[in-house]
């Protein structure tokens, strides 16, 4: 009778039993399949292997149905074998294995290792929540009990704006003497100007001082076409000649010391000249100087025809001199004055 139409017996020493081989079966062919058997996932399906062999009856059961058959799969690697006898429920050749009634069940398996983590989810962080209101304020507590110790000062305040100066105050008494004098007071502010006084009585008179530079002048036209003047200015002497009375004048310098193409030298010309005349006889002229020393000096000219020249030195002439009033009165003619 072929194993593959006897019916499963709900009870027996396996079929509790094969849900937890088959895990640990499957755990180790996971193992296995990813490359990483140790020895004790090894260990623990050659454990579950002997569990199993422990709970089969040592006869094969009633005899007929459980008679040991040939296997076809003894060269098979240990997972193939677990896959074939747990997973499918026979040796791996299409025979079921329901021999024997319901074994006791087994002991808890170990553990599996924690598989790795998942990647995190996709979900970003939530909005914040709106602030909530704020709550009442809580009661005052009590006074303490005192004694504790006092704060550290606080700061300085800024200092304040200056205030306004009071009124004076009144004058205190006098002191009773022997304080030392104080210091001198600012000068007060500069008065108004006084009224003007009286004018005072007109002083001496100062000495006379120096001199100034004397001007005077001197003509003389013995005819029609000659007209010659003299003139002191500036402290230098001056002759000139014009061809008609009033007419334009040419001059010469007879206080040149150094003579000129045009104007020749007159040397020995004095010193404080005050006053000038001119003298002319025929084609002789001269031109005479009294100094504020009262010297009398002279130089002659020649002026005959249109000549005009004058290139001799200044000579000094008699001073005057008071003179002696005679003991007879005046013998000449006296002319009687018109009536006013």
């Amino acid at each position: 009778m072929s194993r593959e139409h006897q019916t499963k017996a709900p009870l027996g020493p396996l079929p509790r039993h094969r849900t937890w081989v088959a895990g640990g079966a499957l755990a180790s062919l996971s193992l296995v399949l990813v490359g990483v058997v140790s020895p004790i996932a090894v260990a623990a399906g050659q454990a579950a292997g002997a569990d199993v062999a422990a709970v089969r009856p040592a006869g094969g059961g009633d005899g007929d149905d459980c008679k040991e058959e040939p296997r076809h799969h003894e060269g098979k690697p240990l997972h193939v074998k677990l896959l074939d006898r747990y997973l499918g429920g026979g040796d791996g050749d299409g025979h079921g294995d329901h021999c024997g009634g319901t074994g006791a069940t087994g002991p808890t398996g170990p553990t599996g290792p924690t598989g790795p983590t998942g990647p995190a989810g996709g979900g970003g962080t939530g909005a914040t929540g709106a602030p909530g209101a704020t709550g009442p304020t809580g009661p005052t507590g009590p006074a303490g009990g005192g004694g504790g110790a006092t704060g550290p000062t606080g700061p300085a305040g800024a200092t304040g704006a200056t205030g306004a100066t009071g009124p004076q105050g009144p004058t205190g008494p006098a002191g009773g003497g022997g304080g030392a004098t104080g210091p001198t007071g600012p000068a007060g502010p500069t008065g108004a100007t006084g009224p003007t006084g009286a004018t005072g009585a007109t002083g001496a008179t100062g000495a006379s001082g120096a001199a100034g530079p004397c001007s005077d002048i001197d003509a003389y036209s013995p005819s029609n076409t000659e007209d010659f003047q003299a003139v002191l200015t500036g402290g230098r002497t001056y002759a000139g000649r014009a061809a008609t009375p009033g007419g334009t004048i040419v001059w010469q310098d007879l206080s040149n010391a150094v003579g000129t193409p045009t104007d020749p030298a007159n040397p020995n010309y004095p010193e404080g000249v005050c006053g000038v005349a001119f003298n002319s006889q025929g084609n002789d002229a001269w031109v005479k100087v009294v100094t504020t020393s009262g010297t009398v000096w002279q130089t002659h000219g020649d002026v005959n025809g249109q000549n005009f020249i004058w290139d001799e030195p200044w000579t000094q002439n008699t001073t005057p001199t008071p003179a002696v009033l005679l003991r007879s009165g005046f013998t000449g003619t006296r002319v009687a004055k018109p009536a006013k």
